[in-house]
């Protein structure tokens, strides 16, 4: 008889065996199965918060290698600023879609009104000390990085020219709300005011020396488009709130008329205090630079951070957005993390229990396999008959075992990221330079169990070879039988 057949008739004619030989598949499937979804969808949830967090760069100084510095080091190191020369030798890297460098600062205003929010428009706000509701944002990439980048949207007039930012002309794009608020359009001035104060020991109160107005013509205007509506009731509408608010207040304008603003404001307060005034002669440029790189696209993210640390100054590091996701992502890393070690406990625990199973079925079976080969039949056709018993059962088990340790991924999961949230803090928010308004819940909502064709595929060539390898195995019980032994 063919050893194939052989090995059919063997699965219906020992029906008790293959059955329990079927449930120790299909339960140890199962946990393959479930680790294997949940795998899946961890790797789901970082692609696609890491195409969330976008493809930004920057370049800061690492505060922990700042920090662990001991106070001799600390005293003789000197932070170097990073140059405009190195920002635009970084920016003409091949992995560089387009790139900013910014300077900001803040000023208030005697003549307009910030916003405050909705909810705070009825309402008399009183301000003690000086005002400084209006940041001015330097730019340097005419068109706008912030518009390319979808975090606000151009709604009237225009953007920057590339001689309006190369001469500082005094021009500027405010928000929507902002010019509604103040009846202001495109095409009309207001005035900002650079006040320069002074702390008096004498009144403990910090005293105006110095003030001058800043003029701007405004040429565009714009509409916040990152942040989030309709939270509800949502313990972090009210952060969503602030950054909206402080947002809309944001004044876009070209890098040197910030700088001539910060400048103002140096000499001034160098005329009151003579330390002062002698560090700014012993510096020759004060301005700091904050540099922004957007790059063409995520697998860009290390080569880019290869390229460049090389070229920065001491303790500078290159940071990446999606170097946020790690400490978005705790309860979904967790998740992983457990998900890696019962797929490797489960895949050892399959190997060894259905080895042994295999091996005791083989024992009682030793008369049968001793006849088949003393009447001539290879030891090769042997093994091939019971690979064809067990492969087939085992075919069948993690084929039940698909959907059912699908579904009990997606149980357990949702009880285990419940915990996990509970635990880590609830809806917490997460700021950076890079603007990131992701949260931990975002982060829970992109997490999904699915029955696609990458898990069916992973799934049936782990179960298939984690089966295969624990039958070979006591298969060399049949190669070490002697026939004339068994049938004496």
């Amino acid at each position: 008889m063919n050893f194939i057949k052989r090995g059919l008739l063997g699965i219906t004619r020992k029906k008790g065996k293959s059955l329990i030989l079927l449930a120790v598949i299909f339960i140890l499937g199962n946990l393959i199965s479930g680790a294997i979804s949940i795998q899946q969808a961890t790797d789901n949830v970082e692609s696609t918060i890491k195409e969330r967090l976008g493809t930004a760069a920057s370049l800061e100084l690492d505060y922990e290698a700042l920090e662990a510095m001991d106070d001799s080091e600390m005293n003789d190191f000197e932070i170097s600023n990073i140059d405009i020369a190195l920002i635009k030798q970084i920016g003409e890297l091949s992995y560089v879609k387009y790139y900013d460098y910014s300077m900001s600062t803040h000023l208030g205003s005697e003549s307009i009104e910030s916003y405050q929010g909705e909810e705070m428009e009825e309402e008399e706000i009183i301000w003690e000390g000086p005002s400084m509701d209006f940041m001015l944002k330097g730019i340097n990439y005419a068109p706008v990085i912030d518009f390319e980048e979808q975090k606000g949207k151009l709604v009237d007039g225009r953007v920057f020219t590339t001689d309006e930012v190369e001469n500082g002309s005094a021009v500027a794009i405010i928000s929507n709300k902002l010019a509604e608020k103040n009846n202001l359009h495109v095409g009309d001035t207001f005035t900002l005011n650079n006040e320069v104060y002074e702390y008096s020991e004498s009144s403990g109160e910090e005293e105006l020396i110095a003030s001058r107005d800043v003029v701007l013509e405004i040429i565009g205007l714009f509409e916040p488009q990152s942040a989030k509506e309709d939270k509800g009731e949502s313990s972090s509408s009210g952060m969503i709130d602030f950054m909206d608010i402080d947002y809309q207040n944001t004044v876009y304008v070209p890098n040197e008329v910030v700088s001539s603003e910060d400048r103002y404001r140096w000499e001034e307060y160098a005329k009151v205090d003579d330390s002062f005034a002698i560090m700014l002669e012993e510096e020759e440029d004060l301005d700091y630079y904050q540099p922004t790189f957007f790059l063409n696209n995520q697998d860009d993210t290390e080569a880019f951070k290869e390229e460049v640390s090389p070229l920065l100054p001491e303790l500078y590091i290159v940071v990446n957005a999606s170097d946020q996701y790690e400490n978005i992502a705790a309860p979904i890393e967790s998740m992983s993390t457990i998900s890696g070690y019962v797929l490797l406990v489960a895949v050892i625990a399959t190997v060894l229990i259905i080895g042994l199973v295999v091996l005791l079925f083989l024992r009682d079976r030793k008369r049968e396999l001793g006849i088949y080969l003393s009447l001539g039949e290879r030891r090769s056709r042997v093994v091939g008959q019971i690979l064809i018993e067990v492969m087939i059962i085992g075919l069948i088990g993690i084929t039940l075992s698909l959907f059912s340790g699908n579904f009990l991924a997606q149980g357990v999961s949702d009880t285990m990221l419940q915990a996990d949230h509970d635990q880590f803090q609830e809806d917490t928010i997460y700021f950076h330079d890079f603007d990131i308004d992701l949260t931990t819940d975002d982060v829970l909502e992109s997490y999904q169990v699915k029955l696609d064709a990458n898990y069916i595929i992973m799934f049936y060539v782990v179960g298939l070879l984690t089966i295969l390898v624990s039958t070979v195995i006591p298969l060399t019980y049949i190669v070490r039988l002697n026939p004339k032994k068994i049938m004496m």
